[in-house]
């Protein structure tokens, strides 16, 4: 019976490492909100960005503890319904419950500079101890960043309380 047991603790490792193998959940260097990049973007080395050079896409992710002493309630993210005349908006805003109690407003537009259409996100997320703001923008035509795409990536979004000590 002796020898089963290095393959019972393999087993046992093996199962208990499952999920962190299926999270591949990636936070851009020393910042305190990830997400699952869509497409081909890559993390920004300094920066807390994600970025794909060859599409011209890039989602920006900026974060700060949740104090409520903004000037607004979160709640008015919720509530806009006008936009600069040089934008176009998509949709309402969209209000998301995320895993872990994750709260969101999402925003979508499009921008028309001389004939080059461009998809914009902006979306304003919340837990109890985080206020996070990601912008995101692609190319409107684009195949890779789609609408449902970027959507479903920035629907992934994960809080984690401080970046590992490196």
């Amino acid at each position: 019976m002796r020898p089963l047991y290095p393959f019972i603790a393999a087993g046992l490792c093996l199962f208990l490492s499952l999920p962190a193998l299926a999270n591949d959940t990636v936070f851009p260097a020393n910042s305190l909100i990830g997400l699952k990049p869509p497409g081909a973007m890559k993390a920004h080395v300094g920066l807390s960005m994600f970025e794909d050079e060859a599409e011209d896409a890039v989602i920006s992710l900026f974060a700060e503890p949740n104090t409520g002493a903004h000037e607004q309630p979160f709640s008015e993210f919720g509530k806009i319904d006008k936009v600069p005349p040089d934008k176009t908006l998509e949709g309402p805003v969209q209000y998301w419950k995320l895993a872990e109690g994750i709260e969101a407003y999402l925003l979508v537009y499009t921008v028309n500079k001389g004939g080059k259409v461009q998809r914009h996100w902006t979306m304003a997320a919340q837990d109890a101890d985080l206020l996070a703001i990601l912008f995101a923008r692609a190319p409107a035509d684009s195949k890779v960043y789609s609408d449902a795409l970027m959507q479903a990536a920035l629907r992934t979004l994960q809080f984690r309380k401080a970046p590992p000590e490196e």
